[in-house]
C-alpha cells in the first residue's frame, strides 16, 4: 500500500472489520484497506430492512438505488421478542419471494431500533417502550435465518443516514438529522461518516443540556433540549398549567380532556391564534433556536434536517428557528448551513433499516456510495 509519510504502520482491524494501519510514529496518518475479500461494486443488489418501533414495525425490501421495492407492518405492542422474531424471517422471505426473488439474491439484512442497545454484539437492550426486549441478539437472529450479513443500528442515526443517502441531505457531506416527535433523537454524518464515537452513543444531541436549571429529563439530567422541545414534554407541560381549567380552548380542541393534549393540540391552537399557545410555541422554537445552535457551532455542518414533527408544522416552526439562530451561533458557520424539513416523510421507516445495511457495507468498503 502507499505510504506518503514513510512512517512505520501497525496493523490493525477496527469495528467495521476494515483493515487500520495505525502509525506507530507520531502523526496522524491512518490508512483504511478493504481486507474482506468482497470487491467493491457498483452493482444494484437488494437489501431487507427492519424498523423496529415500541408499537409497530417496518418491513422493507429496497435496491442499493434507493428504490422500495416493497414493505409490511406489523404490530410490536406488548408483543414478546419469541412473538415477532419468527415473524420478522417470515415476512423478510415473503417479500423476497413475492417480488421474484431468491434468498441468493439478498445481500444484506439492516436492523434499526431504539436506544439503548450494544452495535457490536447486536443486541438490543431494554428499550423503555418495550420492557420485554431486553437482551435480544437480533443481529445475529436474522442473520442466520436469512443467510446473509446483518447489521445494528439505533433508529436516530439510521434516520440521518436515510436522509444523507435518500432524502434531504443528499449530495452533503456533513449533515446533522434531528428526529423531533415524542423525544428528540439525533444522527451526525461528519465528512461523509456516520458518527459513532467511543461507545457508539454519540449523536444523544436531545440529552445535551441547554439550561442547568431547566425541567428534569427522563434520562436523569435537568435541563435538557428534549426535556423543553420533546413532544412528551410539551404535552405534559401544558396539562400541567392548565390543571382545572376545563374551559380552556386547548382543553376544548382535546375534546375536553386535558390528558388527551399533546402537541398536536398545541399546534391547532396556534393556528388558531390562541395567545397561551402562541406564547409557549415561541419559546418552543427559541429553545429549538439554542440547542440547534449549539450544534452547528460545534460540527460546523452543511445542513441540519429537521424530521418528524417540523415536518408537519412546515414554516411555522421553521421561519422562527432561522430568525432566533443568530443569537446561538457564529454568523460564518450559519451562513454555510442550511436548516430543512426531512424529505422522506412518512417513508423514513422503509429505508431507515435499508441504509443501515448499505451504511455498515460503504464502511467496510463493499459498496460505492454517491451522496
Amino acid at each position: 500500500m502507499c505510504n506518503p509519510l514513510n512512517v512505520l504502520l501497525f496493523k490493525n482491524f477496527d469495528s467495521f472489520g476494515r483493515t487500520k494501519y495505525i502509525p506507530l510514529l507520531n502523526s496522524n496518518y491512518v490508512k483504511y484497506q478493504d481486507f474482506s475479500g468482497f470487491k467493491m461494486t457498483k452493482k444494484i443488489f437488494n437489501v431487507l430492512g427492519y424498523d423496529i418501533g415500541g408499537t409497530k414495525i417496518a418491513v422493507s425490501l429496497g435496491s442499493s438505488d434507493g428504490k422500495i421495492i416493497a414493505s409490511e407492518r406489523l404490530s410490536n405492542k406488548d408483543k414478546t421478542p419469541d412473538e415477532v422474531l419468527p415473524k420478522l424471517v417470515e415476512i423478510g422471505k415473503k417479500l423476497l419471494a413475492d417480488a421474484g426473488l431468491k434468498a441468493s439474491d439478498l445481500r444484506a439484512v439492516g436492523i434499526d431500533a431504539p436506544a439503548p442497545m450494544d452495535i457490536p454484539r447486536g443486541l438490543i437492550l431494554n428499550p423503555p417502550n418495550n420492557k420485554s426486549w431486553d437482551n435480544v441478539p437480533i443481529r445475529d437472529y436474522l442473520s442466520e435465518r436469512l443467510g446473509v450479513e446483518a447489521f445494528l443500528e439505533n433508529d436516530a442515526n439510521a434516520g440521518a443516514l436515510a436522509e444523507w443517502m435518500f432524502g434531504a441531505g443528499q449530495g452533503k457531506k456533513n449533515i446533522i438529522y434531528l428526529t423531533m416527535s415524542t423525544g428528540i433523537g439525533g444522527g451526525i454524518i461528519t465528512n461523509e461518516h456516520l458518527l459513532h464515537g467511543a461507545s457508539f452513543m454519540a449523536g444523544e444531541l436531545g440529552h445535551t443540556v441547554i439550561d442547568i436549571n431547566g425541567p428534569s429529563c427522563n434520562c436523569g439530567l435537568k435541563g435538557c433540549y428534549e426535556a423543553f422541545c420533546g413532544g412528551r414534554a410539551v404535552a405534559q407541560r401544558i396539562q400541567h398549567e392548565l390543571a382545572g381549567q376545563n374551559d380552556h380552548p386547548l382543553v376544548q380542541l382535546a375534546d375536553g380532556k386535558i390528558e388527551n393534549i399533546d402537541f398536536v393540540t398545541l399546534f391547532k391552537a396556534v393556528k388558531d391564534g390562541n395567545g397561551y399557545a402562541i406564547s409557549i410555541w415561541d419559546e418552543l422554537c427559541l429553545r429549538h433556536a439554542q440547542a440547534i445552535g449549539l450544534f452547528i457551532n460545534s460540527f460546523n455542518p452543511e445542513m441540519i434536517v429537521l424530521g418528524t414533527i417540523a415536518c408537519a408544522c412546515g414554516d411555522l416552526l421553521m421561519t422562527p428557528i432561522r430568525q432566533h439562530l443568530p443569537r446561538f451561533c457564529w454568523k460564518q458557520m450559519l451562513q454555510d448551513c442550511e436548516i430543512k424539513p426531512a424529505k422522506l416523510g412518512k417513508d423514513i421507516g422503509d429505508y431507515a433499516g435499508i441504509c443501515s445495511a448499505l451504511n455498515c457495507l460503504y464502511e467496510k468498503g463493499e459498496f460505492e456510495l454517491h451522496v
